[in-house]
């Protein structure tokens, strides 16, 4: 991605949905930027979908960072959201920054 040009961030998601296009449209990848999410509820489904996913992205000359990459998990963070089957929370690490803010004291503090 070219970091000076202020279009960039745009369109390299807009690559990511072309690329990933068929996947995000049957309902079980979630792209953005270089985030990306697949889910299954079947395990057999789940490997064939990564099978797939793994070639597209191979396809197209990028590539994935093993030490960045989570396999075969029940539960995941995804842009600050822990995700897992029938629940998804804010990421407790966000929330204990939050709580450790100190409430304003003025006016202009809030």
């Amino acid at each position: 991605m070219f970091f000076r040009l202020s279009n960039s961030p745009a369109t390299f998601q807009a690559f990511m949905n072309n690329v990933l296009s068929d996947f995000i449209n049957e309902g079980w990848c979630v792209v953005y930027m270089d985030n990306i999410l697949i889910f299954s509820n079947d395990p057999e489904d789940h490997r064939e979908r990564t099978k797939r996913l793994m070639w597209r992205i191979q396809k197209h000359d990028l590539y994935l960072k093993p030490e960045k990459c989570e396999f075969d998990v029940k539960e995941v963070v995804f842009l600050g959201m822990v995700i897992q089957p029938g629940h998804i929370a804010i990421d407790p690490i966000k929330l204990t920054g939050i709580a450790e803010w100190e409430a304003p004291k003025t006016v202009k503090g809030v």
